[in-house]
């Protein structure tokens, strides 16, 4: 029989994982209309202009990336002075560290135009230098709601946030109808972000430096500036190739692939890592068994979602493309199709890794994604330089095929008991997804109107994902009697 702080952990996961349900839906559905509306107002090379500077930003930023709010979700404070010393002393950090980011893309800005051989550049990356100030003066309170799995007012947050960057972001295309909407739109969700996280949450950030809250958070995360680093490269090398390499419209058409694409990595990111990693933390290796469950759950049920949204981009990219964004944008459908399975190996990378930092810490993480991004820059030229788009899409999706390999090694290596259970659910979702992609193609055999295409193509791949996983996966079919147990509980008004 679980305990009473048992009972408490998975009460507050299931209740963070619904929260973040609602956020991810509401994010996805709030950025797809964003991306379809600004997408058939602009044009392939504003995209590209704007993909061209935040690999400048991003870059940076990477570049200083320390991770100090790693030590607040890790560390058990005493007491509440002590947890709020801690944040003060990390957001006066952090502060400034953005602020020396700012002057640093000023810097930047002409040096950065010369290299894309984009005039506009310069200025667009001079009004882009106020973000990181912008960004860092949010309200690091927020990260006692992660960190006590508390997603409620964090979801309301970014409910409000999506729906007026959304709206504001529209607003400002339908009336500048070229790349400065799309530049203003972001300093204007990083002031909404920044203004409604003082409303969500009381605390009061002010400036400070504690001489033991910085050397503990500076030791969770002195590996997170490599971290950083690596993770830039696996995600932007590909940007800076392709700018230099060819202009701002192919950029920007592969701009619009890979953000399409990144909607469902995004949708596992939010739900399952911010709730996995702290619920990880709390569980105590000693407890094997309840840590083994509690990933199992979550593996399971997210590898039908994978296997999902896979089947769905490789078979119906061009549809999708065609539909959401106009004929404009149809050389986006090829690229989305091979970032489907991208999608699918950067998912199951994803999954995992919560499980290696709460267990390992972020050292071995660090070595193997430091593999990992040798690995990608090594294909990225001679791919994209020969191929395009195409190539720079192959060349991410090899790269994340290793990284998924290596995470679910370690994975099994570090939960022995169930290695079988991940390496069977993994291979049920790769036979799920070829099943339904051969019986959604044979469908649509002939149907030349997109929409249709859409909805029995679809159609049949959802049905067959579903029933193939239930079939294969027992673990799934346990998971959902679970969740019809809960739901008649909750019907019959049981605790």
């Amino acid at each position: 029989m679980p305990t009473p702080l048992q009972t408490s952990l998975n009460s507050r996961v299931q209740s963070g994982v619904f929260w973040n349900t609602i956020s991810v839906s509401s994010t996805y559905l709030t950025g797809l209309l964003r991306s379809i509306v600004v997408a058939r107002l602009l044009a392939p090379d504003d995209f590209g202009l704007i993909g061209m500077a935040l690999t400048v930003v991003t870059g940076i930023n990477a570049l200083t990336t320390i991770g100090l709010d790693i030590s607040v979700i890790k560390t058990n404070f005493k007491s509440d002075e002590e947890l709020f010393t801690h944040l003060d002393t990390i957001w006066t950090v952090d502060l400034a560290r953005r602020v020396l980011l700012s002057i640093l893309l000023v810097g930047l800005a002409y040096p950065a135009a010369k290299f894309y051989r984009e005039d506009s550049l310069y200025q667009i990356i001079l009004l882009f230098s106020l973000l990181p100030f912008i960004q860092g003066l949010q309200n690091i309170g927020l990260l006692i709601y992660r960190k006590g799995i508390d997603f409620r007012r964090i979801v309301w947050l970014e409910l409000a946030t999506n729906f007026l960057t959304a709206t504001t972001t529209i607003v400002l295309v339908l009336w500048t109808r070229n790349v400065w909407a799309l530049v203003l739109s972001q300093l204007v969700a990083a002031a909404i972000a920044v203004v409604l996280s003082y409303l969500f949450h009381p605390h009061r950030p002010h400036l400070a430096l504690d001489k033991d809250a910085l050397s503990l958070a500076f030791t969770f995360g002195k590996y997170a500036l490599l971290l950083g680093v690596l993770g830039y490269i696996m995600q932007m090398a590909d940007n800076i190739l392709l700018g230099r390499l060819y202009n701002a419209a192919v950029l920007g058409t592969y701009v619009i692939a890979y953000n399409l694409a990144a909607l469902p990595i995004h949708g596992i990111a939010t739900v399952i890592v911010n709730v996995t990693f702290p619920a990880y933390a709390e569980i105590s290796t000693a407890e094997i068994r309840r840590l083994e469950n509690a990933f199992v759950r979550v593996f399971t049920t997210s590898s039908a979602l994978l296997a999902l949204t896979t089947a769905l981009l490789m078979l119906l990219g061009d549809e999708i493309v065609l539909l959401l964004y106009g004929a404009k944008w149809a050389a986006a459908g090829t690229t989305l199709r091979i970032l489907s399975l991208l999608v699918f190996c950067r998912g199951y990378a994803t999954l995992v890794s919560p499980l290696l930092v709460s267990i390992r810490g972020n050292a071995p993480d660090a070595k193997v994604k430091l593999i990992e991004a040798t690995i990608f820059l090594a294909l990225l030229y001679p791919l994209t330089s020969r191929f395009g788009a195409v190539g720079a899409a192959w060349a991410g999706t090899i790269a994340f095929f290793i990284t998924m390999i290596n995470r679910l090694y370690f994975a099994s290596v570090l939960l022995p008991n169930i290695s079988k259970t991940i390496w069977r659910t993994v291979l049920s979702s790769l036979i799920a997804t070829g099943v339904a992609i051969a019986l959604g193609a044979l469908c649509i055999l002939g149907v030349e109107k997109i929409v249709t295409r859409l909805l029995v193509g679809g159609s049949i791949i959802a049905v067959t994902v579903t029933a193939v996983m239930l079939i294969l996966s027992p673990e799934l079919r346990t998971e959902l009697r679970r969740l019809f147990s809960s739901t008649q509980q909750i019907q019959n008004g049981e605790p």
